[in-house]
């Protein structure tokens, strides 16, 4: 996605990678599963659209979701380098913990990349609470930590505040929904029986 506030703190390029085997309770990206029913997309191409978003939106950042993106780690490396070396932030999501994610061959290669890892796998019974006052953005259950290799999105300021979703309707009529998953869910319920 060229653009997104959803996805991380200001103006984001989001890419979601797919294929992950964790299995997090109530997966809040099923689809994002299995390994891609089409070719990958080729890493120039998509730093050809971060490029873009930079031109086009002025964007701030990059936040790679999943799927899971630390069982891509060769691929979401090269293009978490392209970003900084942009001068844009980097936020990963990923279902390990920062202590697993370090045990992963190839981790400090990425972790060097990374201003704020999210961590930890998604519990749709574990939904975020709404305490600090307004609720804590971006984070999808409550278990997920924060874990700040830099000071660019270590203001706790970043963080609070409601949760947002964003729907986008794609060149052919498809309809994308993101950002708080249940929020998401629920609308894309609603607008299945509709």
């Amino acid at each position: 996605m060229p653009v997104t506030t959803a996805e991380g703190p200001g103006s984001r390029f989001a890419l979601w990678v797919q294929g992950c085997t964790l299995g997090c309770p109530g997966c809040c990206n099923p689809h994002m599963l299995p390994p891609g029913p089409r070719p990958p997309t080729p890493l120039p191409e998509i730093i050809e659209g971060l490029d873009a978003a930079v031109i086009e939106h002025g964007i701030e950042g990059i936040t790679v979701l999943g799927g899971e993106p630390l069982q891509q780690l060769p691929a979401v490396t090269m293009l978490c380098a392209a970003a900084t070396a942009r001068g844009l932030g980097v936020l990963v999501f990923t279902g390990y913990r920062l202590e697993e994610a370090r045990a992963r061959p190839g981790f400090d290669a990425l972790w060097r990349h990374v201003d704020t890892l999210v961590d930890g796998r998604y519990d749709a019974r574990r939904p975020e609470p709404s305490e600090p006052a307004g609720g804590r953005r971006f984070i999808g259950s409550s278990n997920q930590r924060l874990c700040h290799r830099s000071d660019r999105y270590r203001d706790p300021a970043l963080w609070q505040g409601p949760a947002r979703v964003e729907v986008s309707i794609g060149p052919h009529g498809e309809l994308s929904a993101h950002g708080e998953p249940g929020t998401v869910a629920a609308l894309l319920r609603s607008l299945r029986s509709a």
